[in-house]
């Protein structure tokens, strides 16, 4: 079974996510930090058991702030490639070089936002951008078939 079968067979939202998150930080060695923030009104909340990596102290962003925001409110990908020189970025840790966000949308509903950060300048590419976009997307599936009370808007 792959990790988006894995996703979408999950019990519930949380799983779903539970088991998106160490998927995906098991992928590739260059995924330092993976995370879901799940929108909850104007801002991104992230639960520890929904994170693999170093702790982070940025647990709640709002939707103007950070990369995270960004890719939240254009529902669209970004990809930084080097994150010092990208004035969004709120820096979690001193060792982070890059960072990809992408969007989780179910039926036209954000959800929130798949959160992935390398040690490796220019870590990600168009293969890493098609396999993340796949998991936002079954994350998304898995938030119409369980739901999750307080996230989406």
């Amino acid at each position: 079974m792959s990790l988006v079968d894995d996703i979408l067979a999950a019990s519930s939202f949380d799983a779903a996510i539970r088991t998106a998150v160490a998927g995906v930080k098991v992928h590739r060695t260059k995924y330092d930090w993976v995370g879901v923030y799940l929108l909850g009104g104007q801002a991104l909340t992230l639960r520890r058991e929904h994170y693999q990596g170093l702790p982070t102290s940025e647990t709640g962003i709002t939707l103007d702030k950070g990369i995270c925001g960004a890719a939240a409110s254009n529902r669209e990908t970004i990809i930084v490639d080097d994150v010092c020189n990208d004035k969004r970025y709120i820096a979690c840790s001193l060792t982070v070089q890059a960072e990809i966000v992408v969007p989780i949308v179910a039926a036209d509903t954000l959800v929130g936002v798949l959160d992935i950060d390398s040690d490796t300048f220019a870590a990600f590419g168009a293969d890493d951008r098609l396999y993340l976009e796949s998991v936002a997307t079954a994350l998304g599936a898995a938030w119409q078939k369980h739901g999750s009370p307080g996230a989406g808007v």
